[in-house]
């Protein structure tokens, strides 16, 4: 028996029936796939017994079940869980109450601080209660976050750097309830998208650094099969084209992650090649902290032998020494944006999808040589 239906206990105050209760918890153990396709569930008098219920309320909450198409009875065999994706998930589940919104978020960065206070500014107009979900950079872990989300009945989901819902789920007919989805910083996603200008964020950072006279710049970036980080480097390239040059494979150092640890890893790897490169573009601030620290951790002086920019901006940049110029991002306007979108389709509202890119601004600061 899955445990989160072994230790399930009814409550008693509630003004949600016995059996909706029972069929309730059941739902979102699949959802949650804590139980899985061909799982059996526990024979109704074995349940009713550990409830201490009537068979019958039991037999009521596997029918309603068996209704949504999430189980199917078998003779000789009992109640199975059956296959099935977002399309099973049955309307009426609300664990989480009305009027909830869900945000997820790739990871903890302080890139999503100002972006989360313009989504909970936003929400504050209409009443709405937010929650925050951290993906760790999974997309495996992104969509299971999801499948939960929406099993709990959230009104709407902004999801941010990860995550989806394929929709071809919502054509199907069925009584799921797939909410509207709002997407920031995905530019592969389709339908109310909203993203920074990341390809004119690698070539303003490449750009600058090529203009105070520096041909070998090297990049520090997170996985480049990520579609938010593989505009930063197509700018990036782009620059370094219009340069006459080209990007140098010996020169882009990926990391798998957003850290200020990859950030050191990523520029280790470039001091010790034969010939280091004397200026860096870091694609993610916590990544410019990080190429901060290596560099004067091996005695560099920043920017005399070691030039430095990096993406999206906050206090923290200009608090270490030297200050770092950086690409900032309007990540509380994206927030705003996003969030009043989502409330319009939540309402009924039904603004034409649509991909709205916001732009950027290169911050000037110490870290890259005198202007």
């Amino acid at each position: 028996m899955a445990r989160g239906l072994s230790s399930f206990q009814l409550d008693p105050d509630t003004t949600i029936g016995i059996a909706t209760q029972i069929s309730t918890r059941i739902a979102l153990l699949i959802a949650d796939r804590e139980l899985a396709p061909g799982d059996r569930l526990p024979p109704v008098r074995s349940l009713a017994q550990q409830l201490e219920v009537n068979v019958n309320t039991v037999r009521a909450s596997y029918a309603r079940l068996e209704a949504d198409g999430l189980v199917q009875t078998r003779h000789g065999v009992g109640t199975v869980v059956l296959p099935g994706g977002l399309e099973r998930v049955p309307a009426g589940i609300r664990p989480l109450g009305l009027n909830t919104v869900a945000v997820l978020i790739a990871g903890l960065d302080p890139f999503y601080l100002p972006l989360l206070r313009g989504i909970e500014d936003a929400a504050a107009e209409q009443g709405t209660l937010v929650v925050i979900a951290d993906a760790r950079d999974s997309p495996t872990l992104a969509d299971a976050m999801i499948r939960r989300l929406i099993a709990r009945g959230v009104d709407g989901i902004i999801a941010v750097s990860v995550g989806g819902i394929d929709n071809k789920s919502r054509g199907r007919p069925s009584r799921a309830r797939v909410p509207p989805v709002v997407y920031v910083d995905q530019p592969d996603r389709a339908g109310h998208v909203f993203v920074f200008d990341g390809h004119g964020a690698g070539y303003a950072a490449t750009r600058h650094l090529h203009d105070h006279g520096h041909e070998r710049i090297a990049l520090v970036t997170a996985p480049l099969s990520w579609p938010n980080v593989r505009q930063v480097y197509d700018g990036y390239a782009h620059a370094l084209e219009d340069a006459g040059g080209g990007a140098a494979p010996t020169l882009v150092s990926e990391v798998g992650e957003f850290s200020v640890d990859a950030g050191r890893r990523g520029m280790a790897r470039l001091l010790d090649l034969p010939d280091s490169p004397p200026a860096v573009f870091a694609a993610g601030e916590v990544l410019a902290l990080g190429v901060l620290h290596e560099a004067r951790q091996r005695g560099l002086d920043v920017p005399r032998e070691l030039a430095i920019i990096g993406y999206t901006d906050s206090p923290t940049t200009e608090l270490v020494e030297p200050p770092l110029t950086m690409v900032s991002v309007p990540a509380r306007e994206i927030g705003i944006r996003a969030m009043r979108t989502l409330s319009d389709l939540i309402g009924g509202k039904k603004p034409r999808p649509a991909r709205t890119v916001l732009d950027v601004e290169l911050v000037l600061r110490d870290s890259c040589g005198p202007h």
